[in-house]
């Protein structure tokens, strides 16, 4: 009795979601629109992009200027710009990716997550748009901190508040 019940409950189930009704397709093209902004949106808040209040040359020197006056460790500048040019982008705005990392910075996040944190790719990206403004673009690591807890969110607060030093006075 108890297995026919059983078959009867599973049946009916069975059936009952069989005959739910399907989304339209535009139901399921603004489905894909939504969850598609909510994962921008998610993408968004990882980074930190503002416009600059110098030059493009200005902008990269004055990065540059300041990671060293700080005791950054500063790696190499990449012309994005001419990377693009050499594949045959003929209209590449002016771009550079500056390497940089306050002294230790991934160490720190590496002991307060217990090795589990990946390390922080230590880059910024200064680009000029079509308009001719310069923007700079760097992780945000005051969502990332606000993201964690304990130990690994003041290191990265903290960190962020290295980074808000060096960029004060250069964005807006």
């Amino acid at each position: 009795m108890k297995r026919l019940a059983i078959a009867l409950l599973a049946c009916f189930s069975l059936t009952a979601s069989a005959q739910a009704p399907q989304p339209s397709k535009e139901q399921l093209l603004q489905m894909q629109q939504m969850l598609m902004a909510q994962q921008i949106q998610a993408m968004a808040s990882l980074y930190d992009l503002r416009y600059s209040r110098l030059g493009f040359d200005e902008t990269v020197g004055a990065i540059k200027s300041g990671a060293e006056k700080r005791g950054w460790k500063l790696g190499g500048i990449h012309d994005v710009q001419a990377e693009m040019r050499t594949t045959g982008v003929k209209d590449a705005r002016r771009m550079k990716a500056i390497n940089l990392c306050p002294v230790g910075a991934n160490e720190r996040v590496a002991k307060a997550s217990g090795g589990k944190a990946p390390a922080l790719p230590c880059r910024v990206t200064v680009f000029e748009t079509a308009d001719g403004k310069i923007n700079v673009v760097r992780m945000n690591l005051h969502s990332l901190a606000k993201g964690m807890q304990g130990d690994l969110s003041k290191v990265l607060g903290e960190l962020a508040v290295e980074e808000d030093a060096l960029y004060k006075g250069i964005l807006e």
